[in-house]
């Protein structure tokens, strides 16, 4: 049984409807915190009502009216009148009032034929030598069968501070940790976040509850990174093989990258287990540093593994640092779940000896027989798309290997120093001379036509074009958000509006719709002309016919390659100029962000159009949708991507989700987990000494 149920009201089918809502427990209740108050502690004057603004006032009833099953009560202050309207249960509400009366009277104003008019507000007599006063209103996140089960903002104020009465929670933080942050007790935090005395201390509650959320990660990161410095290996900067590997490139360095291999190599070459960050745009280079940083390591006799997440971007990386490697006479390995078994044990064998000291992969590297025999750098690219447990694991094989994460996906600054703050962060802003910016274009319904006719024109001319759709095929739901990931249980965060009450929403559901698919898209181009040479790509294909179609894109055999985000990452076709996204809606705007960077990696402009499906958008889609497009700028589109999406399981094994910090925003917030993190680190040292 439910201990939900122990609480008065709460029967079975409120217990059912509260746990659909993601409240299963008492913690849950008393973590269902108000979003948002209405202050009805300031009288406001009749004369100073403003429609729309919600108020409290106390009047006389001047006099009271009936037509046509409604009561008007018209009501003074001694600055102004204002009329009440009541529709429901107007016999009732009749005895209600009387002339003379006074009462005080609370709810927001509208208007009626240019009269000042509340329709159905609340009210209260006021007695004889009554004081009387207002409150601070508590207004919840309410899922629309909460509303209409009565479990409304008063319930769940009273259940939550009968939680808070009755039972004992263990406080999470350590005395010592609340007393010099000036903490209230969890419980008198969440009873006075439930019930504030007044409005002006509640932003301080909220920055308690922000502090209280902050510190136990901050502890852990500082934590982390303390134990580093006892562990790993030095390795010396080895310039020779650096020099060596950088002259076969057919580029210079920029700025950006020679900066960061140098920064990398320092922290290599100083006592303790270096973990670091590198993140940067599309086509950025950080394969490249991370090829120089692992120089060092491979000078000085020690192993190198490169970890990707798809077998696509694995070969990708292969097929790109093997000959580099190769004229320094460095043999590049590359395991993936599809090496044949021959080449696969001898590519195992080697790694226990020695005899291989680079290997680039897939999930098979921390596969169990898999062992190295000195790995002293682990790069792992497109971390994001790896659980904490999978990233460790690869680690864990080589005695504290040095740790280089890659991410093409940027990370807000603010994300990057708390969340990540235990890595140093490295960031590559500049691109390669002579790449211009991808010109973004949304496309609605009746230009499609002219989409079709200048990428014929185009492709026909040697300019290819990746065509991303959201599902393979029909209506089978593998779509490309994120989203559809998301658990029964959804916080309320993470539900839609349901009405025009701000407080009520339902669960986030997707509008049934024929979605862009493989098949579709096909068939659409090979109607319009039998000219075009289209293939397919996405991720029920087997291997080697996902590998065939990539190949004949390369070789420039296919004008169109039509495909799921599986093309995301590793796919690098610098004659491919073109893209369409099907949908976009369907795909946050980080993954846009990833997708549109298979293009512009020549130095010809390229375009990518966004196919706005043939129904209307909410405003707030149609604005994120547009902000992307305005902006090439990875942080910048990091950044919405935070706003829109949430911050993500923080440290779990999740690879994405809605998580995480429930109560602190990274961008709004960031002062103060800086102020959290200074603590922390104070306090960590302060305990080992």
């Amino acid at each position: 049984m439910s201990d939900l149920s122990r609480l008065t009201g709460v029967g079975p089918k409120r217990v059912k409807i509260l746990a659909e809502a993601g409240i299963n427990t008492l913690r849950d209740l008393v973590y269902h915190l108000p979003r948002r108050y209405i202050d009805r502690t300031k009288f406001t004057p009749i004369a100073e009502l403003a429609v729309g603004k919600d108020a409290i006032f106390p009047c006389t009833v001047r006099s009271i009216a009936m037509a046509q099953m409604r009561m008007m009560v018209t009501v003074e202050d001694g600055t102004g009148t204002a009329e009440l309207v009541f529709f429901n249960g107007v016999q009732f509400l009749r005895n209600r009032f009387a002339e003379g009366q006074r009462m005080l009277i609370a709810g927001v104003p509208g208007s009626f034929r240019d009269q000042l008019q509340m329709v159905h507000p609340e009210f209260q007599a006021i007695k004889e030598g009554q004081e009387i006063k207002g409150e601070v209103l508590p207004r919840y996140p309410l899922t629309m069968d909460m509303s209409e089960a009565h479990v409304e903002h008063k319930f769940l104020q009273k259940i939550a501070l009968e939680a808070l009465q009755g039972f004992s929670f263990s406080d999470a933080l350590a005395e010592t940790h609340r007393r010099d942050l000036a903490l209230l007790p969890e419980a008198d935090l969440l009873r006075s976040l439930h019930k504030p005395a007044s409005a002006e201390e509640i932003p301080a509650l909220r920055r308690q509850l922000k502090v209280r959320e902050l510190l136990p990660l901050s502890l852990r990161l500082e934590a982390v990174k303390l134990e580093r410095r006892k562990v790993g290996s030095a390795w010396p900067v080895s310039e020779k093989l650096q020099n060596q590997l950088g002259a076969g490139l057919p580029f210079t360095l920029t700025a950006g990258q020679a900066e960061a291999v140098a920064e990398i190599s320092a922290f290599q070459s100083s006592p303790g287990q270096f973990c670091g960050l590198l993140m940067g745009d599309v086509g950025s280079g950080k394969t490249v540093v991370a090829m120089l940083a692992a120089a060092n390591v491979l000078e000085a006799g020690g192993q190198v593994a490169l970890m990707a997440p798809t077998e696509i971007l694995a070969n990708q990386h292969h097929e790109t640092l093997a000959p580099f490697l190769a004229k320094a006479g460095i043999r590049a390995g590359l395991l993936t779940g599809d090496t044949p078994k021959p080449e696969r044990e001898t590519l195992v064998s080697d790694l226990a000896s020695g005899a291989l000291n680079f290997v680039v992969g897939t999930h098979a590297l921390y596969s169990g027989d898999v062992k190295f025999k000195r790995l002293g750098l682990a790069i792992i690219d497109e971390q994001h798309r790896f659980g904490v447990q999978q990233r460790l694991a690869l680690s864990a094989k080589g005695g504290h290997p040095d740790i280089l994460y890659m991410s093409a996906t940027p990370i807000p600054r603010t994300l990057a120093q708390t969340v990540f703050g235990d890595l140093e962060n490295f960031v590559l802003k500049d691109k390669p001379a002579g790449r211009l910016p991808v010109k973004t274009r949304l496309v609605p319904p009746e230009k499609r036509k002219d989409m079709l006719a200048f990428l014929f024109k185009e492709a026909l001319g040697g300019n290819q074009v990746f065509w991303v759709v959201p599902q393979i095929g029909g209506k089978d739901g593998s779509i490309g958000d994120r989203s559809a990931k998301e658990p029964k249980s959804a916080r309320p965060a993470r539900l839609e509006k349901a009405s025009e009450d701000p407080d009520i929403f339902v669960p986030l559901k997707r509008p049934e719709e024929d979605l862009a698919s493989v098949g579709k898209i096909q068939a659409e181009l090979t109607a319009f002309s039998p000219e075009w040479k289209v293939g397919i790509v996405h991720g029920k294909l087997p291997a080697e016919k996902k590998e065939a179609a990539l190949n004949a894109f390369r070789k420039g055999e296919l004008h169109v390659l039509v495909a799921t985000t599986v093309i995301e990452v590793g796919v690098d076709v610098p004659q491919a100029n073109l893209m369409v996204i099907e949908s976009p809606d369907r795909f946050g705007v980080a993954q846009l962000h990833q997708l549109r960077g298979r293009t512009g990696r020549g130095t010809a402009q390229a375009w990518c159009f966004l196919s706005i499906p043939n129904r209307e958008w909410p405003i707030e889609t149609y604005d994120r949708i547009a902000g992307f497009a305005e902006t090439t700028d990875g942080f910048k589109i990091a950044e919405m991507d935070l706003k829109s999406r949430g911050t993500g399981n923080l440290e779990g094994t999740d690879q994405s989700g809605y998580g995480g910090l429930r109560f602190t925003d990274l961008i709004e917030d960031f002062e103060l987990t800086q102020e959290v993190r200074r603590y922390a680190e104070r306090d960590v040292k302060s305990a080992v000494k």
